[in-house]
């Protein structure tokens, strides 16, 4: 459905401005992925206001973006249960980030996060989808760059969190930066590639899964 919108407005956009079908194609591929990101967050923002943890959540998915985006990572085979994924995740982290805990736990979580986050950008930035696989070397090294200027941002935002004793802030973005090192190593490819099989799997038992 999103896709059929996306190249109808592709359509009419190179009409108007006398396009090419190489541009319609482009422009296809850039209005799905901000409507299908437009229909992610408002499912998000409404469902965690209702739920009393927009705050957290919005954090959370800011920081998540922002590794996600120079780090990359792994993706679902089709955008339904990439949204369905995304939004129950994204929820319950909400939730536990109303969790209140004690600095030593927060100071445990900070150090495990950028430990992984250190190996995740030496060993595995940037991940690579089948459908646009990072090759070129050099393109590699500037996506590592990028990601290790993303977290050293990270680390001096919780320490001035941490010296404005703002606690109840460096959870969500601790645990947003945590999730999205996971799902760039090699074990968050084979969390989400197993969901995928097995709903294959039951696509091909029992009918249509998305």
């Amino acid at each position: 459905m999103i896709k059929k919108l996306s190249k109808k407005l592709s359509v009419s956009l190179s009409k108007s401005l006398d396009g090419n079908n190489e541009d319609v194609e482009i422009w296809t591929y850039g209005l799905e992925l901000l409507l299908n990101g437009t229909i992610k967050f408002g499912l998000i923002a409404g469902l965690s206001a209702i739920l009393g943890t927009f705050k957290p959540t919005f954090l959370i998915l800011i920081t998540f973006a922002a590794f996600r985006c120079f780090g990359g990572g792994v993706h679902f085979s089709t955008y339904p249960r990439c949204l369905t994924f995304g939004v129950i995740k994204f929820l319950i982290l909400g939730s536990i980030s109303n969790v209140k805990g004690n600095m030593f736990n927060y100071n445990l979580l900070f150090y495990v996060t950028l430990f992984l986050g250190i190996l995740t950008i030496i060993k595995w930035v940037p991940g690579d989808t089948e459908i646009k696989p990072i090759k070129n070397k050099e393109d590699r090294k500037k996506q590592k760059v990028k990601t290790t200027i993303v977290l050293i941002l990270w680390i001096i935002i919780v320490q001035i969190l941490i010296r404005l004793n703002s606690f109840k802030y460096i959870l969500p973005i601790t645990l947003g930066a945590l999730t999205s090192f996971i799902f760039i190593t090699p074990l968050g490819y084979w969390f989400i590639t197993s969901i995928d099989n097995i709903l294959d799997k039951t696509k091909v038992k029992y009918g249509e899964v998305k």
